[in-house]
């Protein structure tokens, strides 16, 4: 027989049993994974790597980004200078609008349109029109990292230059055979080249292709912990990975600085598609682009004798020249040619234009 004291006690059980559940209940609830943030005394969104504390949402005065060495100075930060940017002639034109970039982060960016026309220096010559030219009547060809002046004799020795008697790039008469005509432009630069367009050097001239394109620059750089890797166009790309942009940057006249050629594809073709001596050419769907910075274009000096300001990189951050005023190329440079100092803040230095490559990653967020 069942006494009161027996029910008292199974009370009791379903109690303790009830608030058992109802803590668990509340531990599930509340249980998360402890993340290390770090300490950011000067309050410039990156953290000392030497003071960090573990937990669940972030502490006030505490980031998750540890690349701060310095946390008693500010981490210095230019905004893209619009002003820089040669608009006045309706090739460029720059509008503000909000914009999502890459890591997330809702912002404004500089809408910068541009016809790819430069005005502050003359495009071509890129093929020279006989195997007599000289060095003047021709622009320049990369190839195994050296950069050699594209004249009539570098276009009659080519069979020699590439050990392949295949190559025959003149007549009888000694005249190069070359791209001429806007059609030439439109079917001989395509990547899988006709026979008719084989031995020929590889050039549109301005006036064959029109274009007009649009480009996002974040106003304010934001700089990430870990680098992106640059696309390389559809044939250099490996399937699988995950690029950045294409496009390293926009130069202060409108041209963008541009991804690698693939230069195996164009000597498969018994082709060469020289740069001008600005370092660019155009083709058929970019028009006039560079792939390498030959001091023709707009920069701007700086007054402590650091390489000059030539453009900004996609992700908003200076695109700096190779060589300083002395001719040195800095030291220190990240993997990206990256580098930081107080004035600049976060900046690029671009590559030489033999790399066939002005950057290779980013440390920045770009606009999608």
């Amino acid at each position: 027989m069942k006494t009161a004291n027996h029910y008292t006690f199974l009370l009791l059980l379903i109690a303790l049993s009830l608030s058992l559940a109802t803590s668990c209940d509340d531990d599930d609830d509340s249980f998360c994974e402890e993340i290390t943030w770090y300490l950011d005394a000067d309050g410039d969104g990156f953290g000392n790597p030497n003071t960090s504390q573990l937990a669940c949402e972030q502490p006030d005065g505490y980031v998750a980004d540890n690349t701060d060495d310095d946390d008693g100075t500010a981490y210095v930060v230019n905004e893209v200078d619009p002003a820089l940017f040669l608009t006045g002639d309706g090739n460029v034109t720059i509008t503000t609008v909000a914009c999502t970039l890459s890591d997330g982060t809702e912002t404004e960016c500089y809408q910068i349109t541009s016809t790819h026309t430069p005005t502050d220096h003359e495009m071509g010559p890129w093929c020279p029109e006989t195997i007599t030219d000289g060095p003047e009547a021709g622009g320049l060809w990369i190839d195994n990292g050296t950069v050699y002046d594209l004249d009539g004799p570098f276009i009659e020795n080519l069979a020699t230059f590439y050990n392949d008697d295949g190559w025959r790039m003149y007549d009888e008469d000694g005249n190069v055979r070359r791209f001429l005509t806007q059609e030439d432009c439109e079917r001989g630069a395509d990547p899988n080249i006709e026979d008719e367009f084989m031995n020929m050097c590889a050039q549109c001239l301005p006036g064959q292709v029109a274009v007009e394109q649009t480009y996002l620059i974040p106003i304010r750089p934001v700089r990430l912990s870990s680098s992106t890797q640059l696309g390389d166009g559809p044939t250099l790309d490996q399937p699988g990975v995950e690029y950045g942009p294409l496009v390293r940057g926009l130069a202060f006249n409108g041209v963008r600085f541009d991804h690698p050629a693939d230069l195996n594809i164009i000597l498969s073709g018994y082709q060469v598609a020289p740069v001008d001596d600005a370092g660019g050419h155009i083709n058929n769907r970019l028009g006039y682009h560079y792939h390498g910075d030959m001091g023709a274009s707009t920069r701007v000096e700086q007054a402590d004798g650091h390489a000059d300001l030539i453009g900004y990189a996609m992700d908003g951050h200076g695109l700096y020249a190779q060589l300083d005023a002395n001719g040195n190329e800095p030291v220190g440079l990240d993997d990206c040619r990256g580098h930081y100092d107080e004035i600049r803040g976060y900046h690029y230095h671009v590559m030489p234009l033999a790399n066939n490559e002005l950057l290779d990653c980013y440390y920045g967020a770009w606009a999608e």
